[in-house]
């Protein structure tokens, strides 16, 4: 009787283990797929800040010309040349 006794504790406790050791695996694969998750989001993010990066940088580029400079005191201060004549149509 006491052989059957201890036997069964033992399939108990072998029993208790796997069933342990199954949650903590369906809760690590969990972990592992919000992780990648994150990490392809963090990548996607990296290609645009660098694509954005680089147009930032051929923008400072470009401003550092004369025509990058004469396009923005045109577009953004509104000036003009000398002895030039500017239309505004307000009829928009």
């Amino acid at each position: 009787m006491k052989f059957r006794r201890s036997s069964l504790l033992s399939k108990l406790i072998i029993l208790a283990l796997i069933a342990y050791a199954t949650v903590t695996l369906i809760s690590l694969q969990t972990q592992i797929t919000d992780t990648l998750s994150a990490s392809q989001q963090l990548e996607n993010e990296i290609v645009s800040l660098t694509e954005q990066n680089m147009q930032l940088t051929d923008q400072i580029a470009q401003v550092n010309t004369i025509e990058g400079v004469t396009d923005i005191a045109r577009t953004k201060l509104g000036l003009v040349t000398e002895g030039e004549i500017v239309f505004y149509d307000i009829g928009r």
